[in-house]
């Protein structure tokens, strides 16, 4: 059979396939509406307003920071402007903080923030600086009585660059492969240099790479990308660049070509920004915020308007309302599958200690009680195609539900009583969000119950804290053991998971007690260790 489509042919019908496709990816180009003035910045130690992220996991929440005053502090903000939380790293002095960001980090189980001390006006720093954290929960009625709180978990990253050193105002953390990204301040152009994720989850110093330079964008004062990795954008002062990024496109190769928007943002009828150098999207680049430096600037909102995937689905937001035991007994036989009971209830976040929406009873003479149960139904009109994350707020030991079906615990044993305590402490990261993935098949048509119990480890503990979030949403898979075999006197022990993530490794000899081993980064998605075959007999697993 002859094909019967000529050379010349199968020529012009390639060139009308790539100039449709052409067409089809500028069809994909965001559309951003002119800007509005959400509200002002109402406190005045947000003064020099340098970077701004959005938060991915607090509803209506913002992070910024300042550049030369109140070091080390990041705040909490409305969309209307309003101050909610400051939240600072301890011992942190003489900085040139110019830009924020969020992304995935060493563990699965955390949005990490990025606070980048990258400035450089006079370019004779050997080494610049990063710290990053996990993200603290925030909450809008803690406004009233402004909580400024540690961070946990704080890390200090020191980067340099492979040349020289440049003045940079521009940060970002691609969500798909968790590397970061600085883009120079430069008269007439952009450099841009990486630091993969694997070198910033190992111990050493790093030595950024050289990635490209552009001139096609310049004298950056801000950078973000959206959560779900799709849209890349850059300012200066008195514009906007944005580029669309294909499913397959690196962060790097995007920013070498033109933007897809490259604007003068319009902002109604306010005089604009000359002092910029604050931008951040909206989760999933739904729309996007700025902000200026100096006292009580306004929060200006950039809405997109073309078409959009639909909204996540959100099945229990954080600050909602639960039924909760907390008087020390045992709850009824089927409290994790139940619809109804006469439980008291409230908002979250509940607990005691640490200005909790909702105080929970604890008044035992000589020690709190153990043990509070909480339960909660939502209903479900469509089932889930895609992928449910669960976010908790806890401490010490806890225990989830779903439709009577175990689906977390950490800290607890199995079988555990309202007389039984946690078997670790969990206080340090108590107002810290924590992420675990589920399976959506779950969750089932109707109504659902979600049931949880918390535990504390400590018979006198001052804090108890519980909220819990379930949403459409995706959280990395953790790092797993795929094989171990034996290699002459030695077990050898395989692991896979996301590339540049951090393993770590806990032992045992009884399967009861366990203690910390060793840690690894997941280069190209695996590692593994060698241990010897002698007594005791050694168990191992990957810490929850």
């Amino acid at each position: 059979m002859n094909f019967p489509w000529s050379a010349a042919r199968l020529r012009c019908w390639l060139l009308a396939f790539l100039v449709l496709a052409a067409f089809t990816a500028r069809a994909a180009t965001p559309v951003f509406a002119n800007g509005v003035t959400n509200g002002f910045i109402n406190n005045f130690a947000i003064s020099e307003a340098s970077g701004l992220v959005v938060s991915r996991q607090n509803p209506g929440v913002i992070w910024t920071h300042n550049d030369g005053t109140y070091d080390g502090y990041v705040f909490a903000i409305a969309t209307n402007g309003h101050l909610l939380a400051q939240h600072y790293i301890p011992g942190v002095f003489g900085v040139n903080m110019e830009d924020i960001a969020i992304g995935p980090g060493p563990l699965p189980q955390f949005q990490y923030i990025y606070l980048g001390d990258i400035g450089d006006n006079f370019t004779n720093r050997s080494s610049i600086r990063v710290f990053r954290f996990p993200e603290p929960s925030v909450y809008g009625y803690e406004s009233n009585a402004l909580p400024v709180r540690p961070v946990f978990g704080a890390e200090e990253i020191t980067l340099r660059y492979p040349d020289r050193p440049w003045d940079c105002e521009g940060l970002m953390i691609d969500p798909r492969t968790g590397d970061l990204f600085l883009a120079t301040k430069l008269t007439n152009s952009s450099r841009i240099y990486r630091a993969t994720r694997a070198q910033l989850n190992s111990t050493n110093d790093i030595t950024l790479t050289f990635m490209n330079e552009s001139s096609t964008f310049r004298s950056v004062s801000a950078a973000d990308i959206s959560s779900d990795g799709g849209l890349i954008t850059t300012r200066r002062a008195n514009r906007i660049s944005i580029w669309f990024r294909g499913a397959n496109e690196t962060v790097d190769a995007v920013l070498a070509g033109s933007p897809d928007i490259s604007q003068a943002p319009i902002i109604g009828t306010a005089a604009g920004e000359l002092n910029g150098e604050a931008l951040g999207f909206e989760p999933n680049g739904t729309g996007y915020f700025t902000l200026s430096e100096g006292f009580a600037q306004p929060l200006h909102y950039f809405r997109r308007t073309d078409a959009l995937p639909a909204a996540p689905r959100v099945f229990i937001a954080p600050g909602s309302a639960w039924h909760y035991l907390d008087v020390g007994e045992a709850p009824f036989a089927d409290w994790r599958t139940a619809t109804n009971d006469a439980w008291v209830s409230g908002p979250a976040p509940l607990g005691y200690g640490g200005g909790e929406r909702t105080t929970l009873n604890y008044d035992l003479e000589f020690e709190k009680y153990p043990a509070a149960y909480f339960r909660k139904t939502f209903s479900v009109s469509s089932l889930l195609t895609s992928n449910l994350a669960l976010r908790i707020c806890f401490n010490d030991g806890v225990a989830v539900y779903l439709n009577g079906q175990e689906i977390l615990r950490r800290n607890l044993a199995a079988g555990a009583t309202e007389t039984n305590r946690a078997t670790a402490f969990n206080t340090d990261q108590w107002r810290t969000w924590i992420s675990y993935p589920i399976t959506p098949s779950l969750v089932k048509l109707g109504t659902n119950v979600l049931a949880v119990e918390i535990h504390r480890a400590d018979a006198d503990g001052p804090l108890l804290n519980f909220d819990l979030q379930l949403v459409e949403a995706r959280v990395e898979a953790p790092a797993r053991v795929t094989a171990a075999r034996r290699a002459g006197t030695n077990v050898v022990v395989s692991m896979t998971g996301p590339t540049g993530l951090v393993a770590r490794v806990e032992r045992s000899v009884d399967l009861l007690n366990w203690t910390p081993d060793r840690q690894f980064v997941l280069t190209n998605g695996a590692a593994s260790f060698t241990n010897p075959l002698t007594p005791p007999r050694r168990f191992f697993r990957i810490a929850p």
